[in-house]
């Protein structure tokens, strides 16, 4: 796609420094930049990659200032990755292959409805008493067990897994690979050490505009639902165990694992490799910095947490460089064990 400046100007209420002329004909990274290429930047970490691009063009905040000359044109916005975000979801929608009718072979079981303006792709699978909103897009090798309801305007790509009773919500993303409603991790084990599995009759509930990432997986409730409310964003390889429930407007990050029954709020922010034990409850706005191993419960919320087992991340931090102090003394005593004084 091209677009020129004016009409960036006028789309974002910016303010220029530098030329009005150029034409923008890509967007990229600070690093990456080139000419005609539009890139953005709003964090300092970022200044050296600023200060040395080649792009034509930079959104940076209102009140930017740079402390040298730049040879790119700049875009001042109030939120320059947002306004750099706008135009990447207009570039990938213009590259788009809008899907739209049936391919074959598929297969519709008995007594399910699918509503109007359907694609539904090669190789996918809808089970019996399916009920199936308007304008959902179901790619090749989709699985659609028995009793599931899908809402309007959902997306279920290639490969992804929705087991029996599963509902999804509105406006729903389902990645590649993701498995929606599987059987849980639970048995019950005997004097003996032996294991008996014991049945999922629960299901999975995904609200309105919840997206999961390829291959992660939300398994079924042993009893009752497992839950995901709306707005909430699950990255690739994200293991959901039974009777979660997981608040409203949540970013989990990948290989995030969270065991059965744990509760977690509005708002939180799971960084990447997350562990949290079962049975716990996580209050509203929780951030778990990547890695973080949480083993007891935050009802209170609104707090950032880090390390295992973790607690408050301004508290962590402070232990962090003391344990770090402490390696080269080991290292001097390791040296006085292996070299004795006389």
């Amino acid at each position: 796609m091209k677009w020129n400046i004016a009409e960036l100007l006028k789309r974002f209420n910016a303010d220029l420094v530098g030329s009005s002329t150029i034409e923008i004909t890509h967007l990229s990274t600070l690093e990456d930049g080139m000419p005609g290429g539009l890139s953005f930047f709003s964090s300092p970490k970022y200044a050296a990659a600023f200060y040395k691009t080649n792009a034509s063009a930079v959104f940076v905040h209102k009140d930017f200032n740079p402390m040298v000359a730049v040879s790119a044109v700049l875009l001042r916005v109030e939120n320059p990755y947002a306004c750099f975000c706008l135009l990447i979801e207009e570039e990938y929608q213009s590259k788009m292959v809008v899907k739209s009718g049936i391919e074959f072979p598929s297969y519709v079981g008995e007594q399910s409805t699918v509503g109007e303006n359907i694609y539904r792709g090669a190789f996918s699978y809808i089970g019996d008493h399916v009920v199936i909103g308007k304008n959902v897009k179901i790619y090749p090798h989709v699985y659609i067990g028995d009793y599931v309801t899908i809402g309007n305007d959902t997306v279920l790509y290639s490969g992804s897994k929705v087991f029996a009773h599963t509902s999804i919500g509105n406006r729903c993303v389902i990645h590649s690979g993701a498995v929606i409603g599987s059987s849980g991790f639970g048995f019950l084990n005997d004097a003996e050490g032996k294991y008996t599995r014991i049945p999922s009759v629960g299901n999975v509930v995904l609200e309105d505009d919840v997206e999961i990432g390829a291959n992660t997986t939300i398994d079924a409730a042993t009893v009752g639902k497992t839950m995901v409310g709306k707005g909430t964003k699950v990255d690739n390889l994200v293991q959901v165990a039974h009777n979660v429930q997981i608040g409203e407007h949540t970013g989990i990050a990948a290989q995030t694992g969270i065991a059965g029954s744990t509760k977690v709020g509005n708002y939180c922010r799971l960084g990447g490799q997350t562990g949290i034990a079962g049975h716990l409850y996580l209050g509203d706005h929780i951030t778990a910095i990547g890695r973080a191993g949480i083993t007891r419960s935050f009802k209170d919320g609104h707090i950032t947490l880090s390390g295992t087992p973790a607690f408050e991340h301004k508290k962590f931090l402070p232990c962090y460089a003391r344990f770090k102090n402490q390696i080269p003394l080991y290292e001097k005593r390791g040296d006085e064990e292996d070299h004795p004084h006389p």
